[in-house]
């Protein structure tokens, strides 16, 4: 199989750059130049798996620069910043360990960065190396229950539009006397009421009801001189819950402010009153219609809800080229949750999951555990932005037929807690989880004052202790 573009190249550095032989602090430096002008002192290596597969992490301490002056990149958002600039995922770095044994010989030389951070899974299912092996039920605190009885689902669905407001406010405002009410939910499941501007569930008669997907859409018109923002919230009993804006045209401009909300059941208890809030950052501002509307419901009105099901958790595009995956509804019912923990996940060397259920942009998702079914997200759209109600994530290749969706780990490297920087070389195996040895990690090609420098600063480190003898 053909390399990508960038392991080629980086593969060609690697024989451009060949070391030959190497003298000085901690196996000397290589000829080529460029502008680095920091290196790390890491104590400690371990490996990435079960998250991460067949890679090592060095634990850093501190980073140094040219002149010797140490900072921790932990606690120091400039320190951090330079580790970031120098040492660029994707590029390659070079290992030196202070006394190299066996053990840890594998890691030295060249190697390719592939993060910095700390690692955080998010969500997963797998327990071990195999595609079926994996568990076929996630569970959240406070979750939606996949197992409801059935029972009559009722419409909560209703709308009500003002189309008379006038000129908008510059503080928040709620939004009553509204024109018309254009869609009644059942009465005995929610009602609109115009006067007061609210919507309001009865919570005794939820029954199955999983979610209701709120859609708001408020156009505005600018007679202002220059270009100003409206605002508009959606509040559950008097504290906000969602919120768009939308930059208005100046000189009678017109644009809308369109959002979605989607509201768990679990927040519908106590019968809770909804109501909409308005301003402007100028007096020039005209609310020329607002729609209040309760879409969508899941499961839809009028039929025998059945329990709702967990697998498959994901489903990807019919073509090649749609990149996307759709959570199952169960999944998204449960977006923003805090998983419950999985004993055997754990013991198959999972971390514990600390976050809640929540994705972002340049997170990673494998299928089994196969380097090669190893995806990074590009884009997210949550349940309450979806007109499905769904959660969905673009990643950067379509995922293969084969691959089976339903045995997968979600999991980021938080480069904010630089806790460790992480290379493209699998672990010693035979040697205990954490290999307790010291060294340095330099850039490929550094600057001409930190290769000058290099030794003096090693020997003022050990004599200052931040670099310390080996324990084993």
């Amino acid at each position: 199989m053909a390399l990508d573009p960038i392991t080629q190249q980086i593969q060609q550095e690697q024989l451009n750059n060949f070391l030959g032989p190497v003298r000085g602090a901690l196996g000397g430096l290589p000829v080529a130049e460029r502008n680095s002008d920091y290196f790390i002192v890491f104590q400690q290596a371990g490996g990435t798996g079960p998250e991460i597969i067949d890679q090592t992490a060095c634990f850093i301490t501190y980073l140094v620069d040219s002149e010797g002056n140490v900072s921790k990149p932990s606690d120091d958002e400039i320190s951090l910043n330079n580790l970031i600039q120098n040492f660029e995922v994707g590029k390659n770095a070079i290992v030196r360990n202070d006394t190299s044994t066996t053990d840890n010989t594998p890691i030295s030389g060249i190697k390719k960065v592939t993060a910095i951070g700390r690692q955080q899974p998010i969500l997963y299912n797998q327990t071990g190396s195999s595609v079926s092996a994996s568990v076929d039920e996630i569970f959240f605190i406070n979750g939606v229950d996949p197992e409801l009885p059935d029972s009559e689902v009722l419409d909560f669905r209703g709308a009500m539009v003002d189309t008379a407001y006038g000129s908008v406010p510059t503080s928040f405002t709620t939004v009553d006397n509204y024109t018309v009410i254009t869609l009644e939910p059942d009465s005995s499941a929610a009602n609109f009421n115009t006067t007061n501007g609210t919507y309001i569930v009865t919570s005794n008669n939820t029954g199955s009801l999983q979610s209701i997907n709120f859609h708001i859409v408020a156009s505005f018109t600018n007679d202002g001189p220059t270009n100003k923002n409206a605002y508009v919230k959606l509040l559950r009993d008097g504290n906000e819950v969602a919120q768009g804006f939308s930059t208005i045209p100046a000189g009678g401009g017109n644009d809308s402010v369109d959002f979605y909300y989607l509201e768990n059941s679990n927040n519908m208890g106590g019968n809770p009153i909804y109501t909409l809030q308005i301003k402007a950052d100028n007096i020039s501002m005209e609310l020329d219609s607002l729609y209040f509307n309760a879409a969508q419901q899941n499961p839809n009105p009028g039929s025998q809800s059945s329990p709702i099901t967990q697998l498959p958790f994901w489903e990807r595009g019919l073509s090649s080229d749609n990149l996307w995956l759709t959570a199952s509804g169960y999944l998204s019912a449960n977006y923003g949750n805090n998983p419950l923990p999985i004993q055997e996940c754990l013991d198959f060397n999972f971390s514990p999951i600390t976050l809640p259920f929540l994705i972002q942009s340049g997170d990673r998702i494998r299928f089994g555990y196969n380097p090669l079914n190893d995806y990074y997200i590009y884009d997210v759209i949550p349940p309450e932005e979806d007109v499905d109600g769904r959660l969905k994530i673009k990643l950067n290749t379509y995922v293969p037929t084969p691959v089976y969706l339903s045995n997968f780990v979600l999991h980021r490297v938080n480069r904010s807690d630089p806790a460790y920087i992480i290379l493209d070389v699998p672990k010693n195996e035979l040697v205990a989880d954490t290999q307790n040895f010291n060294g340095i990690i330099l850039p490929q090609y550094p600057t001409k004052r930190l290769k000058d420098n290099l030794d003096n600063i090693i020997l003022s480190l050990k004599e200052r202790g931040i670099i310390t003898d080996n324990e084993n």
